[in-house]
């Protein structure tokens, strides 16, 4: 990824925040060919780093990479398109806000039950009726976990893209916020209070008391 160091984050909890809010991310592996698949990632918090767990389906010839490859999970967060109009300072053009995270590591399979269970309970975390692994017949659990190969993503570097307008002036963000925040579209707000975020934080009131 094309890193500019005024949009970089550092915040392990914004990153972390992102995953967990936007779990659906793509696995890319180089060996034994190039290969993405779209999965579902379980985060694992370890201090302030964390692993990423999920499984692919047997038959994926991604599953060849899995007991030691490298990869690298990706994972979009809110993003929008930013018109020049919004902007106080002209001329301007127009470009696209977004956050992301790139994480890379090394992949290793997981064929203990309890693992497996693990990873697969935390995604089912996600399920409004409260589905369990452990809640299905054993023979149908059996054949199901037959048909998928589930792995830990142990990262090595970890690397972000918090394009929030950070390089305009105050007077410019405030003018994307006011515009995205008037829309319907959930991604847009979204990023409105990223951008939001990046704003200098007001002096307090010397003469307040």
């Amino acid at each position: 990824m094309y890193l500019r160091p005024a949009f970089v984050q550092t915040d392990p909890g914004q990153i972390i925040g992102l995953i967990r809010a936007n779990p659906f991310g793509i696995l890319v592996s180089v060996a034994p060919r190039l290969d993405a698949s779209h999965v579902p990632f379980m985060l694992r918090q370890e201090g302030e780093g964390f692993v990423l767990g999920g499984h692919l389906a047997a038959g994926n010839p991604q599953c060849a990479c899995l007991d030691g490859g490298e990869a690298l999970a990706v994972f979009t967060g809110p993003h929008a398109y930013i018109s020049p109009s919004w902007y106080e300072t002209q001329p301007a053009v127009p470009t696209w806000d977004y956050a992301a995270v790139h994480v890379y590591g090394t992949l290793r399979l997981v064929e203990a039950e309890a693992e497996v269970a693990e990873i697969l309970d935390a995604l089912a975390l996600l399920d409004p009726a409260g589905f369990r692994l452990a809640h299905l017949p054993a023979d149908y659990r059996q054949r199901m976990l037959r048909g998928i190969r589930s792995f830990w993503l142990l990262p090595t570097r970890v690397e972000t893209q918090w394009k929030m307008s950070q390089n305009r002036s105050v007077a410019d963000r405030k003018g994307v916020i006011a515009a995205l925040s008037a829309m319907s579209d959930p991604r847009a707000l979204e990023t409105a209070a990223l951008i939001a975020q990046t704003l200098p934080v007001p002096a307090p009131d010397a003469q307040r008391p």
